[in-house]
């Protein structure tokens, strides 16, 4: 078993600074909010996210795979049928996404409110 040392996000040269801008992505942390629900495939995961590209869905799981966060699960039916699902690494971190976009659910009215103050205020 390896060793588990603590890393530090604030150093670039951390590889958990690039584990931590992974999964705060844009796409990806809709991904993995979405696999909480267990293993889907790659046309339920686009009409999920809502508005991301085919390139950018793509983009998104190839580099949650590579960084150890989801598994593509490859079903050899007729035809094949491919799934995706969160690793233990993900599902440590899923919670914490779910209550992000809870929380940004839950405050979308104030969001917008302060957007539109904010853009419309004019500036002295």
């Amino acid at each position: 078993m390896q060793e588990s040392t603590r890393g530090n996000v604030r150093d670039p040269a951390c590889p958990g600074r690039q584990l931590f801008d992974l999964v705060t992505a844009r796409w990806a942390a809709l991904v993995l909010v979405d696999l909480m629900d267990g293993p889907q495939r790659w046309s339920e995961l686009r009409r999920r996210a809502g508005g991301v590209s085919d390139k950018m869905l793509a983009q998104t799981l190839r580099d949650l795979e590579a960084g150890g966060l989801i598994t593509r699960i490859v079903h050899t039916s007729r035809p094949p049928t491919v799934q995706y699902a969160l690793t233990d690494l993900a599902r440590g971190v899923t919670p914490a996404l779910q209550h992000l976009q809870d929380w940004a659910e839950e405050h979308t009215s104030d969001y917008a409110h302060h957007r539109h103050t904010h853009t419309t205020d004019p500036q002295p």
